[in-house]
């Protein structure tokens, strides 16, 4: 039986001084781990630690890059593009309503979006101020799951009853509102992430894949199911998402 953190950033310079225990400490807990590139660097670090841990990958780009020039979006679509077979997914992709220029992340994200139509993958989405708009673009295009989401309720149900996935982070730990969404959401359409090293659930700590375990408890606690039960549910969901077991 087996944990699911279907979102986090192994390849973030952050884990550089404890990368192997990390992922050490995660396989002893049964966790499968999906790391996500999210710029140049990034992908290409996720693809190397890919191969070189036996874990799962996405690839993207983040919107709070929009900055980039051309050359640097291109260099990541076609990497993407010559690696599809090692990704599950495309993504983190989308749109940061904290970030400038909505114009150019909505292109950037559409040039993505339809790179994953292109390959028959579904997208990881970063949507934070955008998940209407998100899912309005993508909904008949391809499956989408909302990474670490904290939109309204409405929305989430919305998305849900299309067949898409709602990401719960670490962030129920301590969120009313994301236990709000849990409550009032179906089980068979949430899955689980960290997206460590960010959004830890422990003070003065860094996030790491382990303790998805809490998310997974928490979730259990909502909807008064047994932990081994809510493991099953987040993996099967997560093997129907990404096309494959894990």
């Amino acid at each position: 039986m087996f944990y699911v953190d279907a979102h986090c950033h192994i390849e973030d310079k952050n884990f550089n001084k404890n990368r192997d225990e990390v992922i050490e400490r995660a396989k002893k807990e049964n966790v499968k781990i999906v790391t996500s590139g999210a710029s140049l660097g990034g992908c290409l670090r996720a693809l190397k630690f890919k191969k070189k841990y036996n874990i799962y990958l996405t690839l993207g780009y983040h919107p709070s890059r929009v900055k980039a020039d051309n050359k640097i979006i291109n260099k990541v679509y076609n990497l993407i593009r010559n690696n599809e077979n090692e990704i599950l997914a495309v993504g983190e992709i989308g749109m940061d309503i904290k970030d400038e220029n909505y114009e150019r992340q909505e292109e950037i994200f559409k040039k993505f979006l339809s790179l994953a139509e292109e390959l028959d993958k579904p997208i990881v989405v970063h949507a934070r101020g955008f998940e209407r708009k998100i899912f309005d673009i993508a909904k008949d295009k391809v499956d989408i799951m909302f990474h670490c989401y904290s939109g309204d309720l409405e929305t989430a149900k919305n998305i849900c009853r299309e067949g898409n996935l709602i990401s719960i982070s670490t962030l129920l730990c301590f969120s009313e509102h994301h236990k709000k969404l849990v409550e009032n959401l179906d089980i068979d359409y949430l899955i689980t992430e960290t997206d460590s090293p960010y959004l830890s659930p422990i003070k003065g700590a860094k996030n790491e894949p382990k303790n998805v375990k809490l998310v997974v408890e928490e979730i259990g606690k909502i909807k008064e199911m047994d932990v081994d039960e809510v493991k099953k549910v987040i993996y099967k969901n997560a093997c129907k998402f990404f096309k494959r077991r894990l």
